[in-house]
């Protein structure tokens, strides 16, 4: 964007919000005209609209309009027309928005209402629009937009991006061909990854340890940490392994050649065939191994529990040797004594970190409905974001009142907003959107410090170069095959998470494993990698 806009965006004071429209006339139809249904700007529909709109710079359009905006509101956010980020955009977009907020609980039941009854706002906003609503609701019904178009004409900078990282393309591009949503997408190196990997570096230290290079090396630390009372209060309480949750034990998968493509138990070799591994016997070779640390106490005897609030208080109270978080903002009270590590190397020298997010944090981050009344603004309003200067004011605010530089131009908070009474969050939630995160925006090295620590970077730095070269996310699946995948895919998580959980804690015996193979085979695991090997090759 021109310095102009700098200047005015610095200068710009508070604004109001907006009150709108967007309604749709019957539900799963298709728009009356393939105009809008595109989003392209016809004679008919849209001659008025584009007459009104400017093709770059601000504002977006002369005369103020007014759009309908429907999202998911997280806990520490102020109401979205009190954001100070959102009114000074408004100012400097004459864009007027009637932000129509639901909170986090119950929005999932509230987004499938919203659509069954037809009754749309304009834009979906932090809406989390998932890759089977995607196809429900754009591929089926046509209730959301195509946004082909609009992306390439209204929205250089995103363009830019997918023309650089054509994966993220890929992911967001539907099994008909088509774009429907628009993802956030994260660029950071600690972006590029979910978990990082953190070990008690004070207790190494006072036992004599070093940091673990393979798995015979982290079992004789972890065992250190459960015999050696590292934390000196003379009680045999130290957790040597603070595994959260039953879907959190895949991290240390890498070491075993397991790769967690689509964010899921794949592997897809160079080829770009996908395989599902719950049944392969590097697996099982991992829940042995997983199996071994839970009878030895190694492993946080209760982590099957899902039991955050007793994880979360185990954690500030630094009773935990090693595991697994991706930022440090849930410990910060003892976030010095922990450190990042390479990744182990397995049996077999495999050595991978495979928590990998593809660069996109959601996918279903934006999106546009079929009867959107003004989508060329809409998409230069949102495309705003995906540059380096809409990335720093909407991570940041504004220079001199939210944040300043220091002498290595590294933008920081001002004091009263990192030591809010209130706390940080919800301190940070009276600017931005950005606690709870989703947000359709671009995020890099330069902004992922919102809640990216030092530490945190310096965590996922040693981590980046073990990751698979390419990931993939999850394509879209055609409508004949969907509700078989959800069927398919639902009895899949349930089951897996009740069999691998009982492996672990050795309720199940592994002369079961061949019926807990068999069970998955009658489900239909072969025919899940089939549907999604199918919408894999579509893409190409």
């Amino acid at each position: 964007m021109k310095k102009a806009a700098v200047l005015l965006l610095g200068g710009i004071l508070a604004a109001g919000l907006m009150t709108g429209c967007g309604k749709s006339a019957e539900n799963g139809k298709k728009a009356e005209t393939e105009g809008r249904t595109t989003g392209a700007v016809t004679e008919e529909a849209g001659g008025e609209e584009a007459a009104n709109l400017n093709m770059e710079g601000f504002p977006i359009v002369n005369e103020k309009i007014t759009m309908t905006v429907y999202g998911c509101r997280d806990q520490n956010h102020a109401p979205w027309n009190e954001v100070l980020t959102l009114n000074k955009y408004e100012d400097l977009t004459n864009i007027h928005m009637d932000y129509q907020e639901v909170p986090a609980d119950g929005f999932e039941e509230n987004k499938q209402l919203l659509f069954a009854s037809n009754e749309l706002p304009d834009i979906f906003l932090k809406s989390d629009i998932k890759i089977d609503q995607i196809a429900t609701y754009g591929v089926g019904s046509g209730q959301l937009m195509v946004l082909d178009d609009l992306i390439e004409k209204y929205a250089p900078n995103l363009s830019k991006i997918y023309e650089e990282y054509p994966q993220i393309k890929q992911a967001v591009t539907a099994a008909d061909g088509h774009m429907y949503t628009i993802p956030a997408i994260d660029i950071s190196a600690t972006g590029s990854m979910g978990f990082k990997q953190w070990i008690n570096k004070a207790w190494l230290d006072k036992l004599g340890k070093d940091i673990p290079t393979n798995l015979e090396e982290f079992k004789d630390v972890l065992i250190a940490f459960r015999d050696g009372d590292p934390n000196g209060n003379g009680q045999a309480d130290e957790i040597p392994l603070g595994i959260r949750e039953p879907d959190s034990i895949y991290p240390l998968a890498g070491s075993f050649g397991l790769q967690f493509q689509m964010k899921d138990t794949y592997n897809i070799d160079e080829n770009g065939t996908v395989h599902n591994w719950l049944c392969d016997d590097a697996f099982k070779e991992y829940l042995i191994y997983l199996n071994d640390l839970y009878e030895e106490k190694l492993l946080w005897q209760d982590y099957y529990k899902n039991d955050r609030a007793a994880w979360r208080s185990n954690l500030a109270g630094e009773m935990y040797g090693a595991m697994y978080m991706p930022y440090s903002d849930v410990f910060v009270n003892c976030e010095e004594d922990y450190v990042g590590y390479k990744p182990l190397i397995g049996p077999n020298g495999d050595q991978m970190w495979t928590d990998a997010t593809g660069s996109i944090s959601m996918l279903g981050s934006f999106a546009l409905s079929n009867t959107c009344s003004n989508p060329e603004a809409a998409v230069r309003w949102v495309d705003y974001f995906y540059g380096a200067e809409g990335e720093m004011f909407f991570r940041y605010g504004i220079e001199g009142e939210t944040f300043d530089y220091d002498s290595n131009h590294v933008p920081h908070f001002k004091d009263e907003i990192l030591n809010s009474p209130d706390g940080f969050m919800t301190a940070l939630g009276k600017i931005n959107l950005v606690p709870g995160g989703g947000f359709p925006c671009m995020i890099t090295d330069n902004t992922d410090n919102v809640v990216a620590s030092e530490r945190t970077k310096e965590a996922a730095a040693i981590l980046v170069d073990y990751m698979p070269e390419k990931v993939y996310a999850k394509p879209t699946v055609s409508m004949e095959d969907m509700d078989r995948l959800n069927a398919i895919e639902q009895d899949i998580i349930n089951y897996k998470k009740e069999a691998v959980a009982k492996f672990v804690i050795g309720e199940w015996g592994f002369d079961k494993w061949a019926e807990y193979c068999a069970t998955l085979e009658q489900i239909g695991i072969r025919e899940l990698e089939g549907i999604y090997q199918k919408a894999l090759d579509a893409t190409k």
